[in-house]
């Protein structure tokens, strides 16, 4: 049983649960400022990819180049803003993302660290969310590195 809207600070950061919401919310979850970080955002590449290398290696696509991928790791940095008019349309399969003051530093893997140094790094990368949407209607989960985030956050959401 999740309890909605309700704030714990666990090993030195915050976290609350937000009840199920459509896309039209998302202004008041991520504001316009900042740059929200993409992992692995769920594309669907296959077929799109011959014709991108086509023209970045020989500036054509008049050719019949065929590709394979065997491994591919991609992550995003967008401004808010622009992720804000793409979000509704675009990530109803669910996303995970972050979002900061800065542009993602290369490599940056949130999954891989060590839960006892995330009030450090949001720290250092100026992060103030941290947030899960799942698909389907889910309960969304947000971490940050302050309860009055989450807090505003959370009065902004739950006045709709």
């Amino acid at each position: 049983m999740h309890r909605f809207y309700h704030i714990e600070e666990v090993d030195g950061v915050f976290e609350t649960v937000l009840p199920p919401f459509d896309h039209t919310a998302w202004p008041d979850i991520v504001p316009e400022q900042g740059y929200v970080w993409i992992s692995n955002p769920g594309l669907e590449i296959a077929g799109k990819l011959d014709s991108i290398l086509s023209q970045a290696l020989f500036q054509t696509d008049a050719i019949d180049l065929k590709s394979a991928i065997h491994r591919l790791e991609f992550d995003v940095s967008i401004p808010a803003a622009d992720f804000l008019r793409f979000a509704e349309s675009k990530f109803t399969q669910g996303i995970d993302f972050i979002l900061s003051e800065k542009h993602q530093p290369a490599e940056f893997q949130w999954s891989s660290l060590p839960r006892h140094s995330w009030p450090d790094i949001l720290a250092q990368n100026q992060i103030t969310l941290v947030f899960h949407r799942p698909a389907g209607g889910e309960p969304s989960k947000i971490i940050s590195p302050s309860g009055d985030i989450l807090k505003k956050l959370i009065d902004r959401i739950s006045s709709r």
